[in-house]
This record gives structure tokens, C-alpha cells and sequence, in this order.
């Protein structure tokens, strides 16, 4: 008990008369004492009347099927869920190795077309470049390998949407446990 006032939790636990006798004829002694505290007490006797006479609805006669009925779909779609996880892996591992081929690739392009010797006198001579910017720029954009380029990201962003919907199949349905629904 607190030393000036009964806390919320004392007070409910004296009208659910919780608690041995002695920590009952505490709170006796200080409502004894206490108007405020018998005022709390009272107000909290008449609520809990108040609630008690209220009359009760009865539940609604179709609650049960529906409750069965969200129980059985929620079961379902989970059920759903895990049986395309499988497929959604092997799509996300092949989408990974298609990646890294694409990658690779992209790297013997730019080899092969000499795109890396390019940066690197573009890197060493400054000059040149900003001598001819308009005919350096047309170099790059043909020694550049844009399709392979192209397919990487394209691939890249596949795996991404994998892995997300892999995510979404493998870990239990958040948003469905936050609405309730």
C-alpha cells in the first residue's frame, strides 16, 4: 500500500477481495482513515454494480461458422503459402546463377570491347577527352555492352522480386496478424 492513497491495483484487489486478512484490514484501516480513498473504493463499487446489471447480448447465432470459416481460409493460405516455397527457392537460386552469368559476361564484354582500356586513358588523359568529349562520348556508348548490361539488372531485379516473394512464402503472414482479419 502506498503511504498517502490506495493505488488502482489495491484498490481492485480489495474489492476482489484478493490478498490475506491482514493486508485487508490495512486497507480497512486506512479507508477508515481515507475519504478519498473510500470515495475511490465507492466509485468503483457502483461501476462495478452498474456493469453487473447491464443486460447481455447473446452472441450472434452464425459467430461460430463465421469463426470457423476465417479459421478454415487463414489455414488455407497458409497451406498455399508453404506449397510454393519450393518452387519460389529454386526460381530465386536459378535467378542467382543466371545473375552471376550475366555478370560475368558483362565483364568479357567490357574486356573484349575495351571499354576498361578506354576508362583507363580517359583516367590518364583527361585531355584527350575534353579535347573530343563528342567523339569519346560516342566511343563509350559503342564499346559499351548494353545488352549485357541490359540483362544484368533486368536479371538482378528478378532476383530481388524472388526473394521477396520467398520471404513472404517462407515467414508467417504479418499483416494478417495485425489486422485480425
Amino acid at each position: 500500500m502506498m503511504d498517502n492513497h490506495l493505488t488502482a491495483l489495491e484498490v481492485d484487489s480489495y474489492l476482489e477481495k484478493r490478498g490475506d486478512e491482514h493486508d485487508r484490514a490495512q486497507v480497512d484501516a486506512h479507508l477508515a482513515a481515507c475519504a478519498l480513498c473510500r470515495g475511490r473504493v465507492a466509485r468503483e463499487r457502483r461501476v462495478e454494480s452498474a456493469l453487473r446489471e447491464m443486460p447481455r447480448a447473446g452472441a450472434p447465432r452464425d459467430l461460430s461458422a463465421r469463426i470457423t470459416a476465417a479459421v478454415e481460409l487463414r489455414v488455407a493460405a497458409e497451406q498455399d503459402r508453404r506449397k510454393r516455397l519450393p518452387l519460389i527457392a529454386v526460381a530465386t537460386i536459378f535467378s542467382v546463377l543466371l545473375s552471376v552469368w550475366f555478370a560475368l559476361e558483362m565483364v568479357l564484354a567490357f574486356q573484349e570491347n575495351g571499354v576498361l582500356d578506354f576508362f583507363a586513358l580517359v583516367t590518364n588523359q583527361p585531355e584527350i577527352f575534353a579535347g573530343y568529349s563528342t567523339d569519346a562520348v560516342f566511343a563509350l556508348v559503342e564499346s559499351v555492352p548494353i545488352s549485357e548490361i541490359a540483362m544484368t539488372v533486368f536479371a538482378l531485379l528478378t532476383v530481388v522480386v524472388l526473394a521477396q516473394q520467398w520471404a513472404d512464402a517462407a515467414l508467417p503472414n504479418r499483416s494478417v496478424s495485425r489486422n485480425g482479419r
